[in-house]
């Protein structure tokens, strides 16, 4: 494809995806050439959506701020495209971890099941009583929800304060140090 002919289209803000239809090219060519002319597309094309590029500022949906571009994480191969800035999405990513985990320790009594504390939910952890039949590790599973799977794993748990969960684990090592 001649470059005056891409760069036309191109200053007509056409995606690449409008530049194929119009041209009957397909639009791997279309990428290829604009690649080869050292052209940009002012949209990037995503299942053959346009998606535009960002300036150097963008809104926050969740803060409702203006943010700049950098400010935001990469998503589906698009840099900054994250609807959310990143502290946004980190306190979003945290607020879920603990609503999981607040969840997890109702569903297990809300206390130590040995000394029965209860005070601080980030001092309570889970121990699998037979790690043998564990599927997965209960502190790992940030990116699961509170579901029937969850459930099934935590029955296969004790809850504990971190205290006791030491203490057992001391026990479990002092055991296996005295059989040897």
């Amino acid at each position: 494809m001649e470059k005056h002919i891409l760069e036309n289209y191109i200053n007509q803000n056409l995606s690449l995806n409008q530049i194929s239809k119009k041209t009957g090219k397909s639009l791997t060519t279309v990428r290829y050439w604009t690649r080869k002319h050292n052209l940009r597309s002012k949209f990037i094309t995503f299942k053959n959506k346009p998606i535009e590029e960002y300036d150097e500022f963008r809104f926050c949906y969740r803060c409702g701020k203006q943010v700049p571009t950098k400010e935001f994480y990469s998503r589906r191969g698009k840099p900054n495209s994250s609807p959310y800035c990143k502290i946004c999405t980190n306190e979003q990513t945290i607020s879920r971890q603990r609503e999981i985990k607040f969840n997890m320790i109702k569903y297990k009594g809300g206390k130590c099941e040995r000394c029965g504390y209860n005070k601080c939910k980030a001092a309570l952890e889970f121990h699998h009583k037979d790690p043998s039949k564990k599927d997965f590790t209960i502190a790992h599973a940030k990116q699961r929800s509170f579901n029937e799977e969850m459930k099934r794993e935590l029955d296969k748990c004790s809850l504990l304060c971190s205290n006791c969960h030491r203490e057992l684990h001391e026990e479990i090592n002092t055991r296996k140090y005295i059989k040897k």
